[in-house]
């Protein structure tokens, strides 16, 4: 049973990396096509996606102190943000399925706007925190992730001003875009803590100990 908030976030990193990729596979596929098949790929990749992002929001507040509440507050609140986007994402992708097309566009360039906006939260969270090659990763994953989710609000933008061709173009490269983020994200969670030396009495580096760099 995952208890530990650091292996929540492994576990969220792994469950949007699987995320972005049945959705980006299905956007692949609806692209080609120009119908809605492979919309029902885009919604299940969107269920997914909240659901890792709402595990990484819950092992970040496991594992807050007093300590990094400042930081990892941007993580918590851009992790529940991407988790709302995701939801509104694939509540639009079902009404475009039930038949609401405008509407369920609307919804769905919405969605995608939060999420890119609680990607970047994420992004600004990490770069104020003491820089390692862990954190390093966390800012370009984040900052892909952000750009594709944004250039997804573009896409459904663009086709709800009847340039659709376009726009599904713009959706393709938006989606590819957050699966290049999402796995460099998994990366990051992957690396584990980094060693830090320990100092002696008189300055010096004696040994070196595995410091969590949360």
């Amino acid at each position: 049973m995952i208890t530990h908030g650091d292996d929540l976030l492994i576990s969220g990193a792994w469950l949007l990396g699987i995320g972005t990729l049945v959705g980006a596979i299905g956007q692949t596929r609806q692209t080609i096509t120009s119908t809605d098949l492979g919309k029902d790929l885009v919604l299940k990749g969107n269920g997914i996606e909240a659901v890792g992002n709402s595990l990484q929001a819950i092992g970040r507040s496991k594992m807050l102190n007093p300590e990094n509440e400042r930081t990892e507050t941007y993580f918590i609140f851009g992790s529940w943000l991407e988790a709302i986007g995701n939801i509104a994402d694939a509540v639009g992708i079902g009404m475009q399925l039930s038949g609401s097309v405008e509407e369920g566009i609307r919804t769905d360039a919405l969605g995608s706007g939060i999420q890119g906006l609680g990607a970047a939260i994420e992004a600004i969270g990490a770069s104020l925190t003491e820089e390692t090659i862990s954190r390093s990763f966390e800012i370009k994953g984040n900052g892909l992730i952000s750009a594709g989710s944004f250039l997804e609000s573009i896409g459904n933008i663009f086709i709800l001003n009847e340039k659709v061709r376009l726009g599904e173009h713009i959706l393709l490269l938006g989606s590819w875009t957050q699966v290049f983020g999402a796995f460099i994200l998994i990366e990051a969670f992957s690396l584990g803590p980094e060693p830090e030396p320990e100092r002696g009495k008189d300055g010096h580096n004696r040994h070196y100990s595995y410091a969590n760099y949360y």
